[in-house]
């Protein structure tokens, strides 16, 4: 008989990660809902909010007495005030840093200009973080964790692999970033990381099956599968962008030709009508010349939401998600999009999938990236807490 042995380690993060998460999401909440709610004992729990209260990350409430005999109720909630995260969301022409306290909440939105030189990024986020922590008058040693959320192939390791719009390749960036920022980094792909924001500060908290896409200079994708965002053997996993639609179609920044992005990306629609001799400086201006009854406009975005709507045909026949989401500029641009999407989609997906699936718009817009690094942090700040087991804090730099 083999015997499989367990790793304690990684349950106990796990549980604090589950813990942590719904003491989140219900402020107030009691340690014996709390169990309910978990599934995990007591006296797990017990030691995990002793530990979490000594860090500073949870704090005690006793409840008002209410005449009646018996204990007082204790209520749990996250103490925002242990200290912030940073997301940080990277595209070519751009870098937008978001302070957040640790449960969530946003406090500080700065950005500053982009560079597809890696060193001069690194220095930008810097630079752009010191600005945030000085907006809410913090000290540096207040930031927790960082997370960078960025358009390219990242591996499970962390470092890039592939970013074409950055022209960046096999670079360790948040290592880079560690040594300037001196505190935990974790990296990721930018859609995926979105997804993992959409899961848990979204609509899609209690959706456990749902594909994320978004666009912006390009297409990516984020695929939640039972709870989980999968990527794949070598964390690369998710790329619907390069979904191939037209055969020998339209070149694609990856180097092939036909892609989804080289039809529906916000670049690729921007192109599309310059080479109708119709130029925008960006979505406001294609929604603002769409309603208006621009007539190369319509076209250019109804062949555009036609395109949409097959690949997410595609998506539903492979996967069958319970849900499919749309982030970034592909949620901006859904009004002028989703009626030939709708189309397409009823017309290529297969009737005993699509009819379970539903096609959603992310509240999250333009938020999606920096939000997407603020759950990579808090991730990165639950597998790693300040305080294991009773013992103080354990400051050191890492990357992911």
């Amino acid at each position: 008989m083999t015997r499989t042995r367990v790793n304690s380690a990684l349950i106990r993060r796990i549980n604090t990660g589950r813990l942590f998460h719904i003491i989140r999401q219900t402020p107030g909440i009691s340690q014996q809902v709390l169990s309910r709610e978990s599934g995990i004992d007591p006296a797990t729990i017990s030691i995990i909010i002793t530990n979490l209260e000594a860090a500073s990350i949870v704090r005690r409430e006793t409840d008002a007495p209410t005449g009646r005999a018996g204990r007082p109720t204790i209520a749990l909630s996250i103490d925002a005030r242990a200290g912030y995260l940073a997301g940080i969301g990277i595209e070519p022409d751009t870098i937008r840093i978001v302070l957040a306290t640790i449960d969530g909440a946003q406090c500080a939105d700065v950005s500053v200009p982009g560079s597809d030189d890696p060193v001069r990024a690194a220095r930008a986020v810097r630079e752009g973080i010191g600005a945030a922590l000085r907006s809410v008058k913090a000290k540096r040693d207040a930031l927790l964790g960082v997370g960078v959320a960025l358009p390219g192939l990242v591996s499970l390791e962390g470092s890039v692999v592939f970013a074409p719009n950055l022209g960046w390749r096999d670079l360790d960036f948040a290592a880079d970033l560690a040594r300037l920022l001196a505190c935990p980094i974790r990296l990721e792909n930018d859609v995926k990381a979105a997804a993992i924001a959409e899961h848990l500060f979204g609509a899609s908290r209690d959706i456990t099956d749902f594909v994320y896409i978004m666009g912006r200079s390009g297409i990516g994708g984020g695929l939640y599968m039972m709870g989980e965002l999968y990527r794949g053997p070598h964390g690369l996993a998710g790329e619907i962008g390069h979904m191939k639609l037209v055969p020998e179609g339209r070149s694609c920044s990856c180097g092939a030709r036909g892609c989804f992005e080289a039809y529906v990306s916000e670049r690729a629609i921007r192109a599309e009508l310059a080479a109708h001799g119709h130029k925008v400086g960006g979505v406001a201006e294609i929604l603002r010349d769409h309603e208006a009854g621009h007539e190369v406009v319509r076209a250019v975005l109804d062949e555009a939401g036609t395109y949409l709507g097959l690949a997410l045909a595609n998506l539903i026949n492979i996967v069958s998600p319970r849900r499919i989401v749309l982030g970034g500029s592909l949620a901006r641009l859904a009004p002028a999009l989703l009626d030939a999407a709708h189309r397409a989609l009823e017309r290529n997906a297969l009737a005993a999938i699509r009819r379970d699936v539903e096609l959603v718009v992310s509240a999250m817009g333009d938020d999606a990236a920096p939000m997407g690094g603020i759950a990579l942090a808090l991730q990165q700040f639950l597998d790693d807490p300040p305080i294991r087991l009773g013992r103080g804090r354990e400051g050191r730099a890492q990357t992911s």
